[in-house]
């Protein structure tokens, strides 16, 4: 609460310089304010409302971030080709897949614990599993190489298999630290790490694609952005949390791994599951057709996921901390506030993904290079993925509501329907077109089931709080 409270002094303090700014020119921020009243509604709605405060503060960051991430494209499709593309795709692909269980998703609990203490052990407990399951790829990997190119069809991946090992480190110890800082409500250090990632991610691409590095480029830069951000978040940890780390104890981690056994044995194969109907696509592609499909497919991807990913990333970080909060001190304004976040978002998503993927056939082939110029066709299709997957997405916690089989049976559903809509379009030797639309189509259908599954479970939370409120 005092948090909030100085974010919007702050904001108030920066709109009072910038209206005492040179208030005589006619571009003066006073005037604006003066003769736009929906702007200064906008400031005044933005400063009282936590979501869309802690929203600019984390967006503005990841804004900067997407930018030069998109910038930068046009440079790396013409030192890259889409063969290459294809190549980054299958490893980011995999790794997606097998980093889910790096720590058996306990850092999904880490926002709930109301003591300090409890979630420091829980981080600590965190730490151990990566350390476990990070030598069990490593053995996997080093020992058992022949058996996961031949099992897995990871063929295509070749020589670069080991670089699945530092990638599942980084990505790991990355994703618990950071969910430690959503804890904090430290957007503010959030962003500033997706910067970090954007720039040393893209530049280190670059900088190999100069080289002619190829498929190794792309994959050690592609590492760095994941992982770029891991010192600035454990100096914060560090500082902030060094007397309840001191208490980390071995029976606080047997009490946090016994009191939130729930998300291995549900978020995670939950996560598993999700994170495999999502890296679906490239596999399938790979399977049906080649990497320069596969390559194409991944930079339509980016260019229908990275503008929305602007908004969409921000509010789903504040959307976490807000929710917790929420469930923990009011929670009978969850259904209020996830159904107008959702109604924000869809606002938002048609108009925004809609024109790009209008727009993307016609302007790919400039901005690109002529060799990427299907790949802005592919857009088509996939817009009508994308814009579910912007509004619902986000907004979708239903572990936090106690539901983390809902969820896993939604997805386990959602990834037999994609495998099914692929293989018939490989019977029917359908086109890339025919093909992506069909995927697109079933991701359509099981979003707007996620949206019922939602506010089923909300309303389900808040009657059986209620009752014990009562009692």
């Amino acid at each position: 609460m005092q948090r909030d409270f100085h974010h919007r002094q702050l904001w108030q303090i920066y709109i009072y310089l910038c209206i005492e700014y040179d208030e005589h020119k006619m571009k003066s921020p006073k005037i604006l304010l003066q003769r736009n009243p929906i702007f200064a509604h906008l400031i005044r709605f933005i400063s009282n409302n936590p979501l869309y405060m802690h929203g600019v503060i984390l967006g503005s960051s990841v804004v900067v971030a997407q930018l030069f991430t998109v910038a930068t494209l046009p440079i790396i499709t013409r030192l890259y080709s889409p063969s290459d593309l294809g190549i980054l795709g299958v490893y980011s692909s995999t790794l997606s897949i097998i980093v889910v269980v790096a720590s058996l998703r306990y850092e999904f609990a880490y926002t709930l614990p109301k003591k300090e203490e409890t979630a420091a052990n829980l981080f600590a407990l965190c730490i151990i599993l990566l350390i476990i399951t990070s030598i069990a790829i490593t053995f996997l990997v080093l020992f058992a190489e022949d058996i996961l190119i031949d099992y897995f069809q990871l063929d295509t991946l070749g020589l670069y298999l080991w670089l699945l090992i530092p990638g599942f480190i980084g990505v790991g110890l990355y994703t618990i630290l950071n969910y430690w800082a959503i804890r904090q409500r430290d957007y503010r250090r959030i962003g500033a790490t997706r910067i970090n990632q954007s720039v040393s991610g893209a530049v280190s691409k670059i900088v190999f694609g100069l080289f002619s590095y190829g498929p190794p480029g792309l994959i050690i830069g592609y590492i760095i952005s994941q992982i770029a951000g891991i010192g600035t978040f454990s100096r914060a940890m560090w500082k902030i949390e060094e007397e309840n780390l001191k208490k980390i104890s071995f029976d606080g981690i047997k009490s946090v791994a016994k009191e939130y056994k729930n998300f291995p044995l549900f978020t995670l194969p939950q996560q598993i599951v999700n994170t495999l109907s999502l890296q679906l696509p490239i596999l399938m592609l790979l399977a049906i057709y080649d990497t320069e499909t596969v390559g194409l497919y991944t930079l339509a991807s980016n260019l229908m996921v990275l503008p929305a990913s602007l908004i969409s990333y921000s509010l789903s970080q504040v959307f976490i901390g807000e929710s917790s909060k929420l469930v923990r001190e009011n929670y009978l304004g969850m259904r209020s506030y996830y159904l107008k976040t959702f109604k924000d978002l869809c606002l938002i998503a048609i108009p925004l993904i809609g024109g790009i993927a209008l727009i993307a056939p016609f302007i790919t082939p400039i901005i690109f290079g002529e060799s990427w110029t299907d790949a802005g066709w592919y857009c088509l299709p996939l817009a009508l993925m994308v814009i579910p997957q912007f509004t619902v997405s986000p907004i979708t916690r239903l572990p936090l509501y106690g539901y983390n089989h809902w969820m896993l049976i939604w997805d386990v559903i959602r990834v037999c329907a994609i495998i099914i809509g692929f293989y018939i379009s490989r019977f029917l030797l359908f086109s890339i077109m025919y093909t992506l639309t069909v995927y697109a189509i079933i991701m359509f259908a099981m979003y707007l089931v996620l949206v019922f599954l939602d506010l089923k479970a909300i309303s389900n939370f808040t009657s059986r709080v209620a009752m014990q409120t009562e009692q």
